[in-house]
């Protein structure tokens, strides 16, 4: 018996080699993009035409599964990054963070103390800070699924440094670049630990004064590095300057756009994304949408434009997969991150496979409020 022919439809992302269409793919125009019958034989190219034009869903034709328990290619993991990877991911990471960040505590006391620090020890800290990168973790996920990882001096580090690595790696940066910049990421906030602890954990505003003394964190940091030989220029320019912004509102000199070295700008993102998906004593930790909105709506002038816009590009779209609670407490889904409006993603609900489109108007009074 010839086996029954079936319509499914499918996001672009998941579209395969081998797929056929099922249905003319039109674009806003009504032209054909993709006719009824065609069968895909270079996925990307496909998913590249479709989301030049804003093509959320094509319908294809599939086989039933001929084996008993086969699964059809539908049902298969959607991404490398919603794979079994993230969901038997979080202990894991959490044993290298623990691991990194007393790591990282105890270089930062032997820095401060003068001590004589090898080469070779270093090289090691930034292999198993890396190591979590190890069977494709999606380390966005990680670090917004596990709740506990709330230290503003050691965890922020460890986190802007896997940031900057995977910005790094956007940008194509060669391997001892990567190096190099994971690094800066790690000692960014050295010194920190010569800031009086109070003001770094005040829950009420700072003073004009003592933010002026909270700033001198980038310029401790770099003393505290600058007579070590083995750790390069562009590291410690990176930990001086992190803080500088494209239109001259940064500290410690206060430079312009190129002025500001490649590292700097790239860590420049990846300290204020993470300070703000992060638990402050101040405020709340934002989800990571909202800090996208945060980044898109206040910081274009402030920081690298190129970089930045490469960043929320690529890091909404790691967010793909993941499980979130609307603000109407129903859970769901991401399945799309549209090309405009980055911070309002496509959900699809749990209970009853409904999909919307937190950008259209109808549900802007929605807002993702969890990830889980």
């Amino acid at each position: 018996m010839a086996q029954k022919k079936l319509y499914r439809q499918v996001f672009i992302r998941d579209i395969e080699n081998g797929m056929v269409i099922a249905k003319d793919v039109l674009n806003s125009k009504g032209e054909i993009l993709l006719a009824k019958g065609f069968k895909v034989a270079t996925a990307v190219t496909i998913k590249r035409l479709l989301s030049q034009h804003g093509v959320m869903l094509i319908s294809v034709l599939r086989e039933e599964p001929q084996l008993s328990g086969q699964e059809p290619f539908h049902d298969k993991v959607k991404t490398d990054i919603t794979s079994s990877d993230i969901n038997k991911g979080p202990i894991e990471f959490v044993n290298r963070f623990n691991d990194s960040k007393e790591s990282i505590k105890e270089s930062f006391d032997r820095f401060i103390k003068g001590e004589k620090i090898e080469e070779s020890e270093i090289e090691a800290e930034i292999k198993e800070t890396l190591g979590i990168f190890e069977g494709n973790v999606n380390v966005f996920q990680m670090m917004q699924n596990v709740k506990s990882l709330d230290d503003i001096v050691y965890s922020h580090c460890y986190n802007v440094a896997l940031i900057s690595h995977v910005i790094g790696s956007w940008l194509e940066l060669d391997k001892a670049d990567l190096k190099e910049l994971t690094l800066s990421g790690m000692l960014i906030d050295i010194g920190k630990t010569r800031v009086d602890a109070e003001l770094l954990n005040r829950k009420s505003p700072l003073t004009k004064n003592e933010f002026e003394d909270l700033k001198e964190h980038s310029t401790l940091g770099y003393e505290i590095i600058k007579d070590y030989d083995f750790i390069s220029e562009e590291v410690k320019r990176a930990v001086l300057l992190h803080h500088e912004r494209t239109d001259g509102s940064g500290y410690p000199l206060g430079l312009k756009g190129d002025e500001i070295p490649l590292f700097a700008r790239i860590i420049a993102i990846a300290d204020v994304y993470n300070a703000l998906v992060s638990d402050r004593p101040h405020r709340n930790k934002k989800t990571p949408f909202e800090a996208i909105k945060v980044l898109e709506m206040e910081y274009m002038d402030k920081l690298d434009t190129g970089i930045l816009y490469l960043f929320l590009r690529r890091i909404a779209s790691n967010y793909i997969g993941q499980r979130i609670l609307l603000s109407n407490y129903r859970r769901g889904e991401i399945v799309f991150i549209p090309k405009y409006n980055i911070h309002r993603p496509i959900i699809r609900f749990q209970e009853d496979g409904q999909i919307i489109d937190l950008g259209d108007e109808q549900f802007m009074h929605l807002d993702i409020v969890e990830f889980y």
